[in-house]
């Protein structure tokens, strides 16, 4: 399957998402880390059932600050 890294940019709210695409597991997170490190700030992290595979907890932060 082709992997790839979608970028969202809502333009009335300003919201951004990023969404990973053909990776299993937890990988994705290693995927996506940079762009939200340029980013600056995850608000929340929703998982898609190929994540959910393994076992995952999340919590509800509201707003976690990445640090480089």
């Amino acid at each position: 399957m082709e992997r790839a890294i979608l970028i969202h940019f809502d333009q009335l709210t300003g919201e951004v998402r990023v969404e990973a695409q053909g990776f299993e597991g937890l990988s994705c997170l290693e995927a996506t880390q940079p762009f939200e490190e340029a980013l600056g700030i995850v608000s929340d992290r929703t998982f898609k059932d190929e994540a959910q595979t393994q076992q995952i907890r999340t919590t509800n932060n509201h707003q976690t600050r990445l640090h480089q």
